[in-house]
């Protein structure tokens, strides 16, 4: 499989560890729903930092569940509940344990609200992955 992180010309460079595109060849694509930072038992922290932390964290299990890395990732879409001055550090903080280099294409929208008034934070992924033979 092949990611070739674009780097285009002429276009205004990423604001933060992030890629303007990305082109995948020769793979199988994962595809994440929102995942949101709730703990197995069904709790959710009270901080939206706590939140953030958490949410990455399933997104890493997912993904490993489907024979992928954050490394695999080629496309996120990141929605906050509330300002994102307010979580910028504490996101990109995080963020950056998980996407190390080759950034994800990402997009970050602020909502008016998400499924349950407890949410805060929510992620959502694409990775590209080497074929298998056959998916169960």
């Amino acid at each position: 499989m092949l990611k070739q992180v674009v780097r285009p010309e002429g276009v205004y460079p990423p604001t933060a560890d992030f890629s303007q595109a990305i082109r995948v060849s020769g793979g199988d694509l994962v595809f994440v729903s929102g995942i949101i930072g709730m703990r197995p038992d069904g709790s959710m922290p009270s901080s939206t930092r706590e939140q953030v932390e958490l949410a990455f964290a399933n997104l890493a299990k997912v993904l490993d569940a489907a024979g992928a890395t954050p490394a695999d990732v080629v496309k996120v879409n990141v929605f906050v509940g509330e300002s994102f001055a307010l979580l910028r550090d504490d996101v990109r903080e995080i963020r950056a344990r998980y996407f190390t280099h080759d950034f994800p294409v990402s997009t970050l929208v602020q909502v008016a609200g998400f499924a349950s008034p407890e949410y805060r934070f929510e992620i959502e992924a694409i990775a590209a992955v080497p074929p298998r033979q056959s998916v169960e």
